[in-house]
């Protein structure tokens, strides 16, 4: 007959003794244990240390979906996320964080910055190296094309006209553009704006690396669906009687074509209803600039009234 002994007693105490203290380590939000910082702490395997984690993770209590647990890739290392919560913890996927370092990195968010550390710490795969993500996807924009993404960007979100120098393939050289932004995108590492194109009243798609001497105009109007368009943008003469006026707005698109010392005339565009700039600019400059389109003066001095309302 074997005899009994008390070592199976012993050893179940012992492996209960490691299970308090592994708990006691993970007892707060945050809190990380290590495969190999445990196996030397209670001097064990990492194979048993790996095993006894297996049993923490999957501790529950009757009321409860238990401790939420979340492990890196490897699963050396674990952090308390949410004391007795059910689930699963957010982390991001490899491609998700390249994603969101390539973003980063777009916007310019220094590496130092703690809303990235916050970011990186809390989401990103631990897996994602940033030289893995300059590698595949490209260094930030340079100077020159981040201006122009910035100028873009803030065009759509003031809804301002945008005006640019610009060389299609059917052009020969490049020429000036007007256009309204309607979104921004990025396709296979190049930047394109679609847009409203003001000179023809149609739907067109730049390439910003392209867009040169790009510079914000007044509030333009995107047409609807509904809209009907029926001509295009035509050039209309403008005489400043007050000079000071050519450099107090911007006028997109003037071109001077006589000046003297009392009065400067040019050409400007105008885009009928699609936008009511000129009309605010001949209001602003109180009859110190004039167009020699009566129809274009009295849409001006009908708006006004509009703007200013009866008099007293």
């Amino acid at each position: 007959m074997s005899r009994k002994t008390s070592a199976g007693r012993r050893l179940g105490s012992e492996r209960i003794r490691e299970l308090v203290s592994v708990l006691g380590s993970l007892s707060r939000t945050g809190d990380r244990v290590t495969i190999d910082a445990l196996a030397t702490r209670l001097g064990i395997s990492t194979a048993e240390a790996g095993n006894m984690m297996s049993i923490v993770c999957q501790a529950t209590g009757e009321e409860t979906g238990g401790l939420l647990i979340s492990a890196n890739d490897d699963m050396t290392e674990f952090t308390l996320a949410y004391p007795g919560a059910s689930g699963h913890p957010l982390r991001l996927t490899h491609a998700e964080t390249m994603a969101l370092m390539h973003a980063l990195d777009y916007a310019e968010v220094p590496a130092d910055d703690p809303i990235r550390a916050r970011l990186t710490e809390a989401y990103a795969s631990p897996s994602v190296e940033h030289d893995e993500v300059r590698k595949s996807l490209g260094s930030p924009n340079n100077p020159l094309l981040a201006q122009t993404l910035r100028l873009c960007a803030r065009a759509q979100s003031e809804e301002r006209m945008l005006s640019f120098l610009y060389q299609g393939l059917a052009d020969d050289s490049p020429r000036e553009r007007c256009i309204l932004v309607r979104k921004l995108r990025l396709e296979d590492d190049f930047w394109y704006v679609d847009a409203h194109d003001l000179d023809v009243l149609q739907e067109r798609t730049f390439r910003l690396d392209r867009m040169e001497d790009p510079s914000l105009g007044p509030r333009g109007r995107l047409p609807q669906g509904n809209d009907i368009v029926r001509t295009a943008a035509h050039r209309v003469e403008i005489t400043f009687l007050d000079l000071s006026y050519v450099t107090l707005f911007d006028w997109p698109g003037l071109r001077i074509t006589r000046h003297t010392t009392s009065s400067i005339t040019g050409l400007i565009p105008y885009y009928e209803d699609r936008s009511d700039w000129l009309l605010r600019r001949i209001i602003a400059c109180a009859g110190g600039v004039v167009t020699n389109d009566e129809g274009i003066m009295a849409r001006a001095r009908k708006y006004a009234r509009r703007i200013l309302g009866p008099e007293p």
